[in-house]
């Protein structure tokens, strides 16, 4: 690691999202709006702690979770240690992630609203 390596890290994102097909979508997305951003896909949550030992940077999470295990779990505690921004996704995040403070990524959703919502820096 260079010293512009670590005054300047690249963006790290993290795609937890349980559907293969829309985590692959989601990462595409990420890799060709952020050139050179670093992208982990874990298979599960213990992948994504692991990961986060690797990439203690993650930026951004985007995650299918309910508000309330992002909140409880592990991998959530480990986010919000990082201050890292975190997307959730879901049944349950759509009923009560935003009430939770916590930004939801509604379904369907098109390559365009993942991007505006990356531009928005509320949450």
């Amino acid at each position: 690691m260079t010293l512009n390596d670590r005054m300047f890290p690249a963006l790290s994102f993290l795609v937890f999202v349980h559907d293969p097909v829309v985590a692959e979508d989601i990462a595409s997305t990420l890799e060709e709006s952020h050139p050179g951003a670093r992208i982990v896909l874990p298979a599960n949550e213990a992948a994504a702690l692991a990961a986060l030992d690797e990439h203690p940077q993650i930026t951004l999470a985007v995650m299918s979770m309910s508000p309330e295990a992002a909140q409880a779990s592990a991998l959530g505690s480990a986010l919000a240690a990082r201050q890292a921004r975190v997307v959730l996704m879901g049944f349950e995040a759509e009923e009560r992630g935003e009430s939770a403070g916590f930004t939801v990524l509604h379904r369907p959703f098109r390559t365009a609203d993942l991007l505006a919502m990356l531009a928005n820096p509320a949450r």
